[in-house]
C-alpha cells in the first residue's frame, strides 16, 4: 500500500469478513491488508460496507495509489464527464464519483491518512466539479435548443453568464460527510450569452432547476448532493436564478445580519466565475461594513437561541447531544468567528477569510482573540467535526445527534480511535465546555436582548422561546403569528422597511411598539392593523424615528389604526402630518381660530413661487385637517369646535389662494378696471360646520363694467371672470405631488351647471328675483361672503338680505320644501343606519325646518344667516317649534356622529368599517356609555324629528 492506515480499536467484524468472501480475489488482497482499519469501520457503517461492495476494485486501487492520487483522478474524470452528450451517463458517473469520494474520505480520515480538514476539502472539491460538469452539459443542451448566442465551442459552464456560489461549509471548503450543498445562482444580464436576453430569468432558472435535479435524483448509485437553494434573496417569492443587479439591490436595502454571515464564506464554485467574482466585489460593502454594527452580536445570539429551541437543545451532555447545534457545539465556534469577522472585517481585510480555522487564526493575528483561544477553538472545532463525520458516515444520514445509548456512543468513540468509552466521553464533554465558555464570554450581552419585559428577537427561521413568552405576557394570543409578522418586517418585505436605516429605527422602536399594541385591548388585532398599515407605508425612517421618541404618538397611532382608519391612511400618505401632534402648540392649533390662521399664514408666506404656494397650501391643509381630526378623536376639541376649525382652515386657504390667483392671472390678462370680486360660500363652509371630508361649496360674484381687461392678452369681462374662476377652482382642487386640497362644488351658482362659472352682481340679483327655485333660496339662508374686494361683500350681503326678507307665498314655499324633501328621499336614500344626514328624521330634516323658517318667518326668527342649531333653538324660544331646543340638541348629536365618522372612517357607510373599536370611540365622543345606548337613542331622536317636521310644516303652512 502507498499509504499506511492506522488501525481502529479491534472488534469482531463478521459482515466485513462475509464481504471479503464475496469479492473477486484481485480486490481482496489490498482490502485484507487494511483489515485492522476496514474491519471495525465497515462493521460499524452499513453505508460504507455497501459502497465497498459496489466499488471494491476501485477502492483496492485507491489504497495502493494513495488517497491524494485517487481523489485527483476522480476529480479529473468528473471534469471530463461534462463533455459527454449522454445525460444519463453523466448522472451515473457523478453518482459513482460521489460514492467513491465518500468511501475514500471515510477510510482516509478514520485511518489517519487525511485530517478531517482534508476530508472536508475533498468532498467540497467534488461538489464544485460535479456542479461544473452538470453546467457544461446543460449549456450544450441550451445551444442545441437554439437558446444561445455564442458558438458551440464556447457553450461551457465557464462562459454561461451564470455564477453558482457556494455558501456555508461548502463555501469554506468544509463540507461535512453527508452535508447538503447550499448554493445561490445569479446571472449577468449584460453578458451576451443568450439569443433572447429577455428570457434570461426563465432560461437560467430552468437550468438551475435541472442542475439541482442532476445533483439530487436518487437512481442507481445513489445521488450526488442534496442541494439547498433557500439562501437566495427572499426565497419565498424569487425565482431560483436572478440577475446580479436584483441580488445587489436586495442585499443593499433588505439584507439582514444572518445573510451577511452566510456570505462570509461565499465563493464562486461553478459556472461563470468571472461574473461571480465581480458580484462579490460589489457585495463587499454589504458584508464588510466600515463601522461596528451592534445589532450583529444580538442577531447572531438570537439565531443561536432559536436553533436551541427548534432542535430541542439542552445542556452539555454526551448521549443525545447535537454536536453541531447543541451547547458548546460546532455552530457556536462558527458564530464566535463570524460575528467578530462581521464586526471588524470592514476595517481589516485580513479577517475576510472563509474557512473557520483560518478565521480564528486571522482574529488572533489581529489581536481580536488570544492565540491560545484560536488554538484551543481550532483544535476543538476539528475534533467536533471529526465526530460529526463519523456520525454521518455510518448510514449517510444528515444527522448531528450523538446516539442515545452508551453502546452506540462507544461505536463513535472507537471510530475516533478511542477504545475506552469513559475516556472518549470525558474528552467530548471537555470540548463542549471549552466552546461554551468562549462563546459565553463573547456574548455576555446576549441574554439581555429585547426589552425590560423579556426577550424580543425575531431573526432566523425558528421562533425564540423567550420571545414567545414575552409576547404572550404582553397580551398576544397568537405569539407565533406575531413573530412571523415582525420577522416579515425585518426581512424588508415592505417598502417602509426596505432600507437599513428604517430597519434600524424599527428595531429600536419594536419593544415599545409591541407594548403599545399589547395594551390596545386586542393585541393580535392591533398588530394586524399595524401590519396592514406598514404594508402600505411608502417609507419608514421618518415615522419610526418619531414614534421611537414619543410614546403618546405610538398610543395615538395604534388607536387610529383600530378605530380611525382614515387617520391611519393620512399618515401612510403623508407621514409628516404626525409632526404637529408633538408641537406644544397643538392644543391651541385645534381649539383657537386665530392660532390656526396665523400658522397657515406663516407657512404660506414662505412660498417662493405660485406653484410652491399651491403645494404649501396642500401640505398645511392636510396637516391641519389631520390635527383638528386628531383633536376631535382624542377628545381635545368638541365636534362643534372641530367644525369651526375645519371651516377656518378652508376659508383661510381659499382666501389666500384667491388673492394669489388674482395676481397670477393678472400677469398675463391684466385686470378689469373698477371691478370688484367676492367669493360667496354655501353649505357647511358658510355655516362653519365643515368636516374632514367636506367639499367647498362656493360661487364667484363680480361687479364690473362691461369692458375688456388691460393685460397683454385681453379678455372681455364675463370671459375674464369665468377664466379667473377656473383658475381658482384649479388652485383648490387640482391634484399635485402633494395631493388634492379640496374638491370644489359650484353647482349652487345661478342656473347651476348650465350657468356661467362666474356671475355678475346684476345677474345674481335678477336670477334670484325672477328665476330662482325655492331650494336655492333655502341655500341662501346660510350663505356667507368669505372673501371680497371693495364694497362687493357688503353689496352681496344686502342682496341676500333682500331675497330672504322678500314677501312670498308661504303655503307654496312650504309645499315646495315638502316636495323637495320627498324627491330627495326618493333619489338619495340612506346608505347606512347612521347615514344621519339623509335618514328620515335626520340632519336634512332639521336643516329644512331651520331654512324654511328663515324663508317664511325670518323676521320673527331674527337671526339672519345663522346656523341650523341656533335657528332651531330660536324657534323653540319663540314658540314656532315647541321642541326647538330639543331639536338643537339632537342636531348636536347628529353633528358629532357625522364629524367623527368623517374624521375616522374612509368608508363610513360600509358596515365592515364599523368595528367594535370605532363604535366604542363614537359612543365615547357622543357622551354615551356604550354604542348600543347611542344606537337606541338615535333611533328615538329620528322619530322625534319626524314628528317635529310634520308639526312644523302644518303650522308653517297656516302662518
Amino acid at each position: 500500500m502507498s499509504t499506511i492506515l492506522s488501525p481502529l480499536p479491534p472488534v469482531d467484524h463478521p459482515n466485513f469478513d462475509a464481504l471479503l468472501a464475496e469479492l473477486p480475489e484481485a480486490d481482496v488482497a489490498s482490502l485484507r491488508i487494511a483489515a485492522p482499519l476496514l474491519g471495525p469501520l465497515l462493521e460499524a457503517a452499513p453505508y460504507l460496507l455497501e459502497l465497498t461492495r459496489e466499488h471494491s476494485g476501485w477502492l483496492a486501487e485507491a489504497l495502493n495509489a494513495g488517497p491524494d492520487v485517487a481523489v485527483a483522478a476522480l476529480l479529473a474524470d468528473v471534469a471530463k464527464s461534462g463533455r459527454r452528450d449522454d445525460e444519463a451517463g453523466v448522472g451515473a458517473l457523478l453518482r459513482a464519483a460521489k460514492g467513491r469520494t465518500a468511501l475514500l474520505a471515510a477510510v482516509a480520515e478514520t485511518g489517519g491518512a487525511w485530517s478531517t480538514a482534508r476530508a472536508t476539502e475533498s468532498l467540497s472539491d467534488l461538489a464544485d466539479a460535479a456542479l461544473e460538469a452538470a453546467l457544461d452539459l446543460l449549456m450544450r443542451q441550451a445551444f442545441e435548443k437554439g437558446q444561445l448566442a455564442i458558438p458551440a465551442e464556447a457553450a461551457t459552464a465557464a462562459n454561461c453568464g451564470l455564477a453558482i456560489f457556494a455558501l456555508g461549509k461548502h463555501g469554506g471548503r468544509e463540507l461535512n460527510y453527508s452535508s447538503d450543498i447550499d448554493i445561490v445562482a445569479f446571472f449577468d444580464p449584460q453578458k451576451p450569452v443568450l439569443a433572447d436576453p429577455s428570457e434570461a430569468t426563465k432560461i437560467y432558472s430552468r437550468m438551475v432547476q435541472k442542475l439541482v435535479g442532476l445533483m439530487e435524483d436518487r437512481l442507481v448509485g445513489g445521488y450526488v448532493f442534496r442541494t439547498d437553494l433557500r439562501l437566495r434573496p427572499d426565497p419565498g417569492s424569487t425565482p431560483v436564478a436572478i440577475s446580479v443587479d436584483a441580488a445587489l439591490a436586495y442585499y443593499e436595502v433588505r439584507g439582514q445580519n444572518w445573510e451577511r454571515a452566510a456570505w462570509i464564506k461565499s465563493r464562486p464554485c461553478a459556472g461563470d466565475k468571472a461574473v461571480g467574482e465581480a458580484f462579490l466585489k460589489e457585495l463587499a460593502p454589504y458584508v464588510w461594513r466600515k463601522h461596528l454594527d451592534f445589532a450583529t452580536i444580538a442577531d447572531i445570539q438570537a439565531m443561536k437561541r432559536q436553533i436551541n429551541v427548534s432542535k430541542k437543545v439542552g445542556d452539555i451532555r454526551v448521549e443525545g447531544h447535537n454536536v453541531k447545534l447543541g451547547r458548546g457545539g460546532i455552530r457556536e465556534i462558527e458564530f464566535f468567528a463570524q460575528t467578530q469577522q462581521l464586526i471588524a472585517g470592514g476595517r481589516d481585510k485580513a479577517l475576510r477569510v472563509r474557512p473557520t480555522a483560518e478565521a480564528l487564526a486571522a482574529l488572533a493575528a489581529a489581536n481580536w482573540i488570544s492565540p491560545t483561544t484560536a488554538e484551543e477553538l481550532t483544535e476543538t472545532y476539528w475534533f467536533l467535526r471529526a465526530v460529526e463525520n463519523r456520525l454521518q458516515m455510518l448510514r449517510d444520514e444528515q444527522t448531528h445527534i450523538m446516539p442515545d445509548s452508551a453502546d452506540d456512543v462507544a461505536v463513535i468513540g472507537r471510530l475516533m480511535g478511542e477504545a475506552d468509552l469513559g475516556v472518549f466521553e470525558k474528552r467530548y464533554r471537555a470540548a463542549l465546555e471549552r466552546v461554551a465558555r468562549y462563546y459565553a464570554e463573547l456574548f455576555t450581552q446576549g441574554e439581555t436582548l429585547g426589552s425590560d419585559h423579556g426577550n424580543l428577537v425575531f431573526t432566523g427561521s425558528d421562533d425564540d422561546p423567550g420571545t414567545l413568552e414575552t409576547l404572550t405576557a404582553m397580551g398576544f394570543a397568537e405569539a407565533h403569528k406575531a413573530i412571523e409578522t415582525v420577522r416579515k418586517w425585518h426581512y424588508g418585505s415592505y417598502a417602509a422597511t426596505r432600507t437599513s436605516a428604517a430597519r434600524a429605527h424599527l428595531t429600536e422602536l419594536l419593544p415599545a411598539l409591541l407594548l403599545t399594541l399589547g395594551r390596545a385591548g386586542n393585541a393580535d388585532m392591533a398588530l394586524a392593523h399595524f401590519d396592514d398599515f406598514l404594508s402600505r407605508l411608502p417609507g419608514g425612517v421618518q415615522l419610526f424615528a418619531l414614534l421611537r421618541n414619543h410614546a403618546q404618538l405610538r398610543t395615538l397611532l395604534v388607536q387610529f389604526m383600530a378605530s380611525a382608519p382614515r387617520m391611519a391612511e393620512a399618515v401612510i400618505h403623508r407621514a409628516h402630518v404626525m409632526d404637529g401632534l408633538i408641537d406644544p402648540a397643538f392644543a391651541n392649533d385645534v381649539t383657537h381660530r386665530h392660532v390656526l390662521v396665523a400658522k397657515v399664514d406663516a407657512f404660506l408666506a414662505e412660498a417662493r413661487s405660485y406653484e410652491d404656494l399651491i403645494d404649501r397650501a396642500r401640505i398645511i391643509g392636510q396637516e391641519q385637517k389631520f390635527l383638528v381630526a386628531a383633536g376631535l378623536l382624542s377628545g381635545t376639541v368638541t365636534a362643534h369646535g372641530a367644525g369651526e376649525q375645519f371651516t377656518a382652515l378652508a376659508e383661510t386657504l381659499l382666501h389666500r389662494l384667491f388673492d394669489r390667483v388674482q395676481d397670477e392671472f393678472a400677469v398675463r390678462h391684466g385686470r378689469i378696471p373698477g371691478a370688484e370680486i367676492a367669493v360667496l360660500a354655501f353649505g357647511k363652509m358658510a355655516s362653519g360646520e365643515m368636516t374632514f371630508t367636506s367639499d367647498l361649496d362656493f360661487i364667484l360674484l363680480y361687479d364690473a363694467p362691461d369692458t375688456e381687461s388691460d393685460g397683454e392678452r385681453q379678455l372681455s369681462t364675463p370671459h375674464y371672470f369665468a377664466r379667473l374662476t377656473q383658475r381658482l377652482v384649479a388652485a383648490v382642487s387640482a391634484p399635485t405631488a402633494e395631493g388634492v386640497l379640496y374638491e370644489a362644488d359650484m353647482r349652487l351658482r345661478p342656473s347651476g351647471n348650465s350657468g356661467p362659472l362666474a356671475t355678475s352682481l346684476a345677474g345674481f340679483r335678477a336670477y334670484h328675483k325672477d328665476n330662482a327655485w325655492t331650494w336655492e333660496h333655502l341655500a341662501l339662508s346660510r350663505a356667507r361672503v368669505i372673501a371680497a374686494t371693495g364694497e362687493l361683500g357688503r353689496k352681496v350681503d344686502a342682496e341676500i338680505a333682500e331675497v330672504m326678507s322678500r314677501p312670498r307665498d308661504i303655503r307654496k314655499t312650504i309645499e315646495d320644501v315638502i316636495s323637495m324633501r320627498a324627491l330627495m328621499a326618493k333619489e338619495r336614500k340612506p346608505r347606512h343606519a347612521f347615514d344621519l344626514k339623509l335618514a328620515p328624521g335626520g340632519l336634512v330634516d332639521l336643516e329644512f325646518i331651520a331654512q324654511s323658517a328663515q324663508l317664511v318667518a325670518g323676521a320673527q326668527v331674527d337671526l339672519p344667516q345663522a346656523t341650523t342649531a341656533r335657528v332651531l333653538a330660536r324657534l323653540g324660544e319663540i314658540g314656532l317649534v315647541p321642541t326647538g331646543q330639543r331639536l338643537a340638541e339632537i342636531h348636536g348629536v347628529y353633528s358629532t356622529a357625522l364629524q367623527v365618522m368623517s374624521s375616522a372612517l374612509v368608508s363610513p357607510f360600509k358596515e365592515e368599517a364599523w368595528t367594535p373599536a370605532f363604535k366604542e370611540l363614537l359612543a365615547h365622543l357622543s357622551n354615551y356609555p356604550d354604542f348600543g345606548r347611542l344606537e337606541l337613542d338615535v333611533a328615538q331622536m329620528q322619530q322625534e324629528v319626524q314628528a317635529a317636521v310634520a308639526e312644523w310644516y302644518d303650522k308653517a303652512a297656516a302662518l
